[in-house]
């Protein structure tokens, strides 16, 4: 164990001894570090516990100031404005303190017994261990804490690696909103790829127009500041090497809704020449299933698509998209918008916890977690999180767009049985309209003038040029609002972010993820560099790719605890009905009457989703993240 200072406010604990105790631990620690940063942007000011305490608009310009110090994208300065140059308060300090705190014990523990799967020797072993630990953990007594292994997981399911769960995870697992629309050039090249395979390229002349999706990490290495086939790989410090990659995955969407997955380019480098690009056998959903288990090379190829989404999950859809742009959106009305505008009152209540959550991120999640388990190194992940910000595209990404463009198209989610798996597209589409409504119900008698008096308000004005200014959020695509629609799609957007997005794409990361082998951070031998290679794979090439020899089962635990960390349930008094019947009981008689329609209409929103997730083929994992009692109101984890 590493030297600490245990100062009186510091808890210490001893090493643990077994998987449980580690996993208590951190969870714990975790919390203290957390509380830790609550209350000091509680007494700060950014984040104040008590009910009426908006600072007059001059003295918040002071003390919410943007930051950009080159590493992360415009976030909040966290030394407090009156103390900036009287050095009396040293932050910097406070955030050693919170390292300090966090026992992630990738750092700390070195054979601990029991600590991760050392020693499996086949695919089995790991499931038989993963039901071991669910069994001893949701079986113990009532004084006995919970772990990550308490609730259910994807592991216990014994189809977890099968086609049919691989697929419909892009549609209502941990990242359901990058599905796309294969572009011709993608259909092209995969169609050259495909060439002798007469079963595939019958599918392809034979299926109706735009039946093939793609899961498109190809990006990656642009984007991460990497030549077209360098490799992608990391050596955290006293750590085993990392791999990882770039891969695209072609799936098929027949008439009948169910999503297959067709082909995997293992790593793009740039050209089907430089890349590794493997086909099912099974190229029907309907076609036998009794080969997938034993189909290594298969399994293989999606598990490096897994390992793609894991980055694109945690890095672009979680952190940036949903933390990291949303604490713009914070600090941005901070400084423009008085107390009593309108649109500060809508949004005010949807910045609970956030800018202290995501000063722990920067501070602790992303340098102690985040980038030990990636195969990207810290300088590529702080390129790639930045290159994710900066082509945010704020009203592309509105619902209605957004689904629209990836091809999913609003007027047949529900009529065509072709989408009617689609969960996450089929409730954010209702949560967003009835957040919608919310918004409208407020502004529309707010702006009795309709676009005019929005052309005219000032403060509207002056909040887009924060959002877009170099000297403040830095976000280019932000719209500049001239009309009563764009004024309520973006204030939508600000609630939708900070909401059901976070939401959906947050908890249920312990469902999909603590069972390592379905969503790895990162490969732990070189990929195949040729078709012929990768189809000699056997078993043992999948468990040599996992974290599972003597010295890497810190890897496996962190990637199994954290996951956990992040998907705590939802407190009653942080739901959407709370925050509905709060809003009902509000003293603006326009938000009470705003906020009395929106109990009524989350009360039908939860029909209707119970019903759509009833209508999924897959019925053993009840999608239920977005039912309103789940659906957190902020950015609080």
């Amino acid at each position: 164990m590493r030297k600490r200072q245990l100062l009186p406010y510091i808890q210490g604990r001893p090493l643990p001894s077994t998987y449980q105790d580690a996993i208590k631990s951190t969870v714990s620690s975790f919390q203290e570090a957390k509380r830790t940063l609550d209350w000091f942007f509680d007494i700060s000011g950014f984040q104040s516990s008590e009910e009426e305490n908006d600072l007059p608009l001059p003295d918040r310009q002071k003390l919410y100031i943007f930051q950009d110090d080159d590493t992360f994208p415009p976030h909040l300065q966290t030394i407090p404005w009156a103390d900036q140059n009287a050095n009396i308060f040293n932050f910097t300090r406070l955030y050693d303190t919170i390292v300090l705190m966090f026992h992630a014990y990738y750092l700390d523990i070195n054979g601990v017994e029991k600590l991760g799967p050392d020693g499996a020797d086949s695919m089995q072993a790991l499931e038989d261990r993963n039901r071991t630990l669910h069994s001893e953990a949701s079986d113990h007594w009532w004084f006995q804490p919970d772990n990550m292994f308490t609730p259910v997981n994807v592991g216990l399911r014994d189809d977890w690696y099968t086609d049919a769960v691989f697929a419909q995870q892009q549609f209502t697992g941990t990242n359901p909103t990058t599905l796309t629309l294969a572009s011709a050039n993608w259909i092209k090249l995969f169609t050259q790829a495909a060439q002798g395979n007469q079963a595939v390229l019958n599918l392809f002349s034979s299926a109706p127009a735009n039946s093939f999706y793609v899961q498109d990490y190809s990006y990656f290495r642009a984007a991460a500041g990497l030549t077209p086939t360098e490799d992608i790989t990391s050596t955290p410090a006293g750590g085993a090497v990392h791999y990882g990659c770039a891969s695209v995955a072609l799936f098929y969407l027949p008439p009948s809704g169910q999503l297959h997955p067709l082909a995997v380019i293992l790593d793009w480098k740039g050209s089907l020449a430089a890349s590794v690009t493997i086909f099912n056998r099974r190229v029907l959903p309907t076609d036998p299933t009794d080969s997938e288990k034993n189909d290594w090379p298969w399994r293989y190829a999606k598990m490096c698509v897994q390992i793609s989404d894991w980055t694109r999950h945690e890095v672009t859809v979680h952190l940036t998209h949903a933390h990291f742009v949303e604490e713009t959106v914070v600090v941005a009305a901070q400084r423009t918008f008085p107390s009593d505008h309108p649109v500060y009152k809508l949004l005010k209540e949807h910045w609970t916890t956030t800018l202290s959550i995501n000063s722990l991120a920067r501070s602790v999640l992303v340098p102690k977690v985040v980038m030990p388990l990636s195969a990207f190194t810290e300088a590529q992940i702080v390129t790639l999180v930045n290159h994710e910000y900066t082509t945010f595209d704020w009203t592309g990404l509105y619902i209605p767009n957004d689904l629209d463009s990836r091809g999913f198209p609003l007027a047949e989610l529900d009529s065509n049985p072709k989408y009617h798996n689609y969960g996450y597209g089929r409730d954010i589409i209702r949560v967003w309209a009835t957040l919608r409504k919310f918004v409208s119900n407020v502004l529309v008698k707010n702006y009795p003038g309709g676009d005019a008096q929005v052309a005219t308000d000032s403060w509207v004005g002056n909040f887009c040029k924060e959002m877009q200014s170099s000297m403040g959020a830095k976000m280019s695509t932000f719209p500049t609002v001239t009309t009563l629609d764009g004024l309520i799609d973006m204030v939508t957007m600000c609630i939708h972010i900070a909401s059901p997005q976070h939401t959906a794409v947050n908890y249920l990361q312990q469902y999909y993820m603590t069972f390592v082998p379905n969503k790895p951070s990162a490969l732990y031998a070189p990929l195949p560099t040729t078709l012929e290679a990768l189809n000699h794979f056997g078993e043992a090439d999948i468990l040599n790719a996992l974290p599972v020899k003597a010295g890497q089962d810190q890897d496996w635990l962190l990637m199994a605890q954290v996951p956990y960390l992040l998907s705590p349930d939802v407190e009653e008094s942080m739901s959407l009905p709370t925050f509905a019947k709060q809003a009902a009981a509000d003293s603006d008689p326009i938000v009470a009457s705003a906020g009395k329609i929106l109990q009524t209409d989350l009360v039908d929103l939860t029909a209707q989703l119970t019903k759509i997730s009833g209508e999924l083929d897959d019925q053993t994992k009840e999608y239920d993240v977005l039912y309103p009692d789940s659906t957190a109101k902020a950015i609080i984890i």
